[in-house]
């Protein structure tokens, strides 16, 4: 569709609930009433949203929807938003977004973050990939300064080799750390003999680890840490460990350490409780 004369956005494209997404011709964008109404279509005075028809929740729709769903007032969804569904006010996905879901207010994505949820509250920020998110509100208006969130790690040993664990098993993705913060955690940590190697398919050890962790102004970072190992009976030849630790200058992870000559398969569910302040650390 071509610009109407006087305006400097269109259409780009209705989403299976009706909902008219604008673009200026980069961002997807909301259109004003009289945007809106310039294209022939019906605004909502009430909701804010420019729509095309009026969605019927009795109709089951078996299409595919590769477009976003967008119900709210304020909210963004920048270049390479896709497959993303915002149900709020004030909500922004950065871009590069793929399979996003939001829902509350005030939040925000990370560009480039895809396959996250936040799921409840007021400023929540999504870092990592996979992230599930419940936003507490934050300090200062500051999105990710109050919130608990959940990621999944996971990865291979074959040896005693201490190796950090990968989010979403994604090659060299780790947990982004946040300045001047400090995060509580909890892990639950899985390491499972295949069966090759030495040993017996299906041992396995089971790690509980609860710390914190500091992060300064300038991301340097403090462990406190605690490890509770919880083996079954029969598999007392699987000496597993893990911690929380750097991985990278700019991010942290889960590390764990197997046994020598032995394939251990491991996942770690992550819980994290962010408390960021406005002062420098």
């Amino acid at each position: 569709m071509n610009y109407k004369k006087g305006f400097k956005i269109k259409p780009r494209f209705v989403s299976t609930t009706g909902n008219v997404v604008f673009t200026d011709g980069t961002n997807n964008v909301t259109p004003n009433q009289l945007a809106c109404e310039a294209y022939g279509y019906t605004y909502n005075e009430v909701t804010g949203t420019c729509t095309a028809f009026d969605y019927n929740t009795k109709i089951k729709r078996t299409a595919d929807n590769v477009y976003n769903i967008v119900n709210g007032e304020l909210n963004t969804t920048n270049v390479g938003t896709e497959n993303t569904s915002i149900l709020g006010t004030n909500n922004t996905s950065s871009g590069n977004n793929l399979n996003v879901l939001i829902s509350g207010k005030n939040h925000l994505v990370d560009n480039g973050i895809n396959d996250a949820s936040i799921i409840s509250g007021s400023l929540g920020r999504a870092m990592n990939q996979g992230e599930v998110i419940m936003g507490g509100g934050g300090f200062g208006n500051i999105a990710g300064s109050a919130q608990t969130s959940f990621i999944q790690q996971s990865g291979n040993t074959e040896d005693n080799t201490e190796t950090l664990l990968y989010t979403q098993y994604i090659t060299n993705k780790y947990i982004e750390k946040c300045a001047n913060s400090v995060i509580g955690f909890e892990i639950h940590i899985v390491g499972v003999n295949t069966g090759v190697g030495a040993g017996t398919a299906g041992d396995y050890g089971y790690i509980q680890v609860l710390g914190a962790a500091t992060f300064t102004n300038g991301l340097a970072s403090t462990y406190h840490q605690h490890q509770n190992y919880l083996v079954n009976s029969g598999t007392s030849g699987l000496h597993l460990d893990a911690r929380m630790k750097d991985a990278t200058a700019t991010s942290f992870g889960v590390a764990v350490t197997g046994v020598n000559e032995t394939y251990i398969q491991w996942t770690a569910s992550i819980r994290l409780w962010t408390n960021k302040i406005t002062q420098t650390i």
